[in-house]
């Protein structure tokens, strides 16, 4: 899969682990963002105190539930930044960072649209 053809959010994962249940699927994409939203406030921090080593743990942690809801680039970003922090590469560290907070409101905005 190239980065073209990561979804943003992609229910058909979801889909395919629960059923065609659009309230139930909702609410895990909504839990799902609040869960990202600390662990990307976690990382963040683990940054700016130099701890990346931390900061491959929060990936994985996170990087598992993205996949679950169906958040293809953030999911791969994570498992980026998961490679970054063990190697403790700071500015990739941070470039990637800054890629999945924007994943994250493109997820945010993807959920927000929907009728």
């Amino acid at each position: 899969m190239n980065e073209g053809t990561r979804h943003i959010l992609n229910r058909n994962i979801m889909i395919d682990l629960i059923g065609d249940e659009p309230d139930l699927i909702k609410q895990f994409e909504i839990d799902f963002l609040n869960q990202a939203k600390i662990s990307l406030q976690n990382i963040a921090d683990m940054y700016n105190t130099s701890r990346l080593h931390e900061i491959k743990e929060e990936a994985h942690f996170l990087k598992t539930s993205a996949k679950a809801v169906g958040a293809e680039q953030i999911s791969h970003l994570l498992q980026a930044l998961e490679v970054s922090g063990s190697e403790h590469n700071k500015p990739e560290c941070r470039e990637l960072i800054l890629k999945t907070k924007v994943a994250l409101q493109q997820i945010y905005g993807v959920i927000s649209n929907d009728k």
